[in-house]
C-alpha cells in the first residue's frame, strides 16, 4: 500500500475480502437462480452456457472460456453434460483440436422455456436491488476484472 493510496484499515481486514464478499455473493445469487431454473431441469451455469452459445450461434472453448472467464477444463466438463442431455452439438471438427460447438433444436427449445423462469429471478433481484445500484455495481464488477487482471 502506498502513501498516495491510503485505505481506511478497517477495509483492509481480511473478514472485509474483497474476493470473500464475491465468491459469497455469487454462491448465495448461483442458489437463488438454481432454484428459479429447477423447473425446466437446469442449472444456472448451464443457462449461462445455453444463453452464450444462442447470443454466438456457434463457437469453440476458446472464444467461450475467454468470453466468460471459465478454464476450460471446467468450460469442457459442463458441455459435455449439456452435449450428453443433447442441448449442444458438435460440429465442424476438421481439426481434431478445434471443437466447435451450437445449440441444438432441443437446446433452443430448452433456453426458450428456461427464458422466463431466468427472468423473473432476474427482476427479483433487480426490484431488491434498484436498477441504478445495479448499474454502478455491474461497473464496478468490471473494474475489479481489471485490476484483478494479471495480463493487464
Amino acid at each position: 500500500m502506498s502513501d498516495q493510496d491510503p485505505m481506511p484499515a478497517e477495509i483492509l481486514q481480511p473478514g472485509d475480502c474483497v474476493s470473500y464478499r464475491l465468491r459469497r455473493a455469487a454462491r448465495t445469487a448461483a442458489r437463488f437462480y438454481d432454484m428459479a431454473l429447477k423447473p425446466c431441469g437446469l442449472r444456472n451455469t448451464q443457462f449461462t452456457l445455453l444463453a452464450s452459445l444462442r447470443r454466438f450461434k456457434e463457437a469453440n472453448i476458446g472464444d467461450l472460456s475467454e468470453a466468460l472467464a471459465i478454464d476450460g477444463t471446467t468450460l469442457t466438463r459442463n458441455l459435455n453434460l449439456l452435449v450428453k442431455k443433447g442441448l449442444v452439438e458438435n460440429f465442424g471438427m476438421d481439426d481434431g483440436r478445434v471443437r466447435n460447438l451450437r445449440l441444438s433444436e432441443l437446446g433452443n427449445a430448452m433456453f426458450e422455456e428456461a427464458l422466463p423462469l431466468w427472468q423473473e429471478a432476474q427482476h427479483q433481484v433487480l426490484v431488491a436491488l434498484e436498477p441504478e445500484p445495479w448499474y454502478v455495481l455491474r461497473a464496478q464488477l468490471g473494474k475489479i476484472e481489471v485490476a484483478c487482471n494479471p495480463e493487464r
